[in-house]
């Protein structure tokens, strides 16, 4: 990876770094509030738990259908 980067540096390639770095905080919000859901989730009854699963799985097969029909 740094070999890469380092290469494009070298071939002058804008890697557009201001753009990242705005784009850390929005990162960091993002993964403390998954954490805090993956914790409110091991933390509850297991039948909740497959619940959730169960209809994240059913949310994303249905987009999948939903985009290959169209």
């Amino acid at each position: 990876m740094l070999i890469k980067l380092a290469s494009f540096v070298i071939a002058g390639v804008d890697l557009q770094l201001i753009h990242h770095l705005w784009l850390l905080p929005l990162g960091y919000i993002g993964h403390v509030i998954g954490e805090k859901a993956h914790q409110k989730m091991l933390a509850a009854e297991t039948p909740v738990f497959f619940r959730v699963l169960g209809s994240v799985l059913i949310v994303v097969s249905m987009m999948g259908l939903v985009k290959a029909v169209i």
